[in-house]
C-alpha cells in the first residue's frame, strides 16, 4: 500500500510552471480536505477496519471516506507476504524523510540556520550538497550523515543487522514520541493513517518540486522561475 512532459518552445515559460504549481496546490488542498472530511464524518459513521486478509491487516486501508480502500493492483502483498514488514518500514522511512525534505525545500527561502555556512544567497537544493562538503569529514553535510547514522545504528540495534526482528507490528516504530499518542486504539490508528497520508503526499510533493525546479531552472520556492 505504498503510498508529474513539458513542451519546449517559444511559449511563455512562466505560464507552464504556474499551471503545474496550481495543480500541486489543488492536490494538496484535496488531500487536506480529505483528512478534514475524515475527521468530521468520524462523528457520524464508523470507519471500516483493516481486513486481516488484506496486506496482513496493516494499517493504511481505513478512513478513506468510502469504507476500506484496498489498493494493490499488482497483488504484491499476496505474492510476497514475508516482505510486508520491510515494505511498511521503507514506506514510513521514505515518507518521513520526504516530509522533512519538503520543509527543507521551502523554509530556507525564508529562514536560514544561523552560521556562515548557510548564508550564501545562491545556496539551493541543487548545489547544497557540493557546497556544504569541504573535504573528507569536513562540512555540514557530514554532520547530517552522522545524525542519520546514529538513527540507523539504533534501528540496527533493535532489529539486528539483517533486520531479522522486523515484524508487521514494529515496522517503522522508532520508540519515539509515544507519549503524545492517543490513549485509545482507534485514536492510535487514526494517527498512523495521518502519518501515512502525509508521508505519501510529501513523497509526491518533493518529487514534483525537485523536477519542476530543475526543468525550469527555478531553484527556490515556489519553483516557478
Amino acid at each position: 500500500s505504498v503510498q508529474q512532459g513539458l513542451p519546449v518552445g517559444q511559449s511563455p515559460m512562466p505560464q507552464q510552471p504556474s499551471i503545474a504549481t496550481a495543480a500541486g496546490v489543488a492536490c494538496g488542498l484535496l488531500a487536506a480536505g480529505s483528512v478534514s472530511a475524515a475527521g468530521t464524518t468520524r462523528r457520524r459513521t464508523i470507519a471500516a477496519k483493516a481486513s486481516a486478509d488484506f496486506a496482513g491487516g496493516l494499517v493504511g486501508s481505513e478512513y478513506h471516506g468510502w469504507g476500506e480502500y484496498k489498493w494493490d493492483p499488482l497483488e504484491i502483498s499476496k505474492k510476497y507476504p514475508d516482505h510486508l514488514p520491510w515494505y511498511r518500514e521503507a514506506e514510513l522511512k521514505h515518507g518521513r524523510v520526504a516530509m522533512l525534505a519538503m520543509l527543507g525545500l521551502v523554509v530556507p527561502d525564508f529562514v536560514r540556520i544561523p552560521g556562515s555556512d548557510f548564508e550564501a544567497a545562491d545556496l539551493d537544493f541543487v548545489n547544497a550538497h557540493n557546497k556544504l562538503i569541504y573535504g573528507p569529514g569536513q562540512g555540514p553535510m557530514w554532520w547530517l550523515l552522522v545524525f542519520c547514522g546514529v538513527i540507523e545504528s539504533l534501528r540496527f540495534k533493535d532489529l539486528g543487522l539483517d533486520f531479522g526482528k522486523l515484524t508487521l507490528e514494529n515496522a517503522g516504530d522508532l520508540n519515539f514520541g509515544k507519549g503524545f499518542l492517543p490513549k485509545t486504539k482507534e485514536g492510535i490508528v487514526q494517527m498512523q493513517i495521518k502519518e501515512l497520508k502525509n508521508g505519501r503526499l510529501a513523497m509526491l510533493a518533493v518529487s514534483g518540486c525537485l523536477t519542476q525546479g530543475v526543468v525550469f531552472n527555478a531553484h527556490h520556492f515556489p519553483f516557478t522561475g
